[in-house]
């Protein structure tokens, strides 16, 4: 499939949001260090995401994958990544909480750009279907190992 100029940009947008979640998660690592290891393996998660989201390209170029034209609003994606940026420039500058951290972590993964990220390819045919099924399943358990670490730290 030729992807047009935007569209590729629309999915360099969404590797670009998830790299600023693995940095925020980085920079909790540097601010919480008796949590360091904890965030360390959710910015590796993240980390992981963004080599998915950017070997997506090549593979919707190749034709193996669909790329979802009308899935993600590429203002409501920049404005969700600005308001991540300007956390990782506040959480830089004062002392954060583990509470407020893992909270603000929550609320990042709820949200639905981050939670369905995978859908900007179609899972219109069986292997589509598998490599979303896939990355749904590591997501949740992303997001569970999330909500566990926080109930855990209450």
């Amino acid at each position: 499939m030729e992807l047009s100029s935007f569209q590729v940009s629309k999915i360099e947008l969404i590797a670009e949001y998830v790299a600023a979640v693995m940095e925020l998660y980085w920079v909790y690592s540097e601010k919480l260090p008796e949590h360091k290891d904890f965030w360390i393996d959710m910015a590796d998660d993240e980390r992981q995401n963004v080599e998915w989201v950017r070997s997506a390209i090549d593979l919707i170029k190749a034709g193996k994958l669909d790329y979802n034209r009308d899935r993600f609003n590429i203002e409501a994606v920049r404005t969700s990544m600005n308001f991540i940026k300007a956390q990782i420039r506040e959480t830089l500058d004062k002392p954060v909480t583990l509470q407020a951290a893992l909270a603000y972590a929550a609320s990042i993964e709820d949200s639905l750009t981050k939670r369905k990220f995978y859908e900007m390819i179609k899972d219109d045919n069986a292997e589509s279907r598998q490599l979303h099924q896939r990355l749904a399943a590591e997501n949740q358990r992303h997001r569970d190992k999330l909500n566990q670490y926080r109930a855990r730290n209450k």
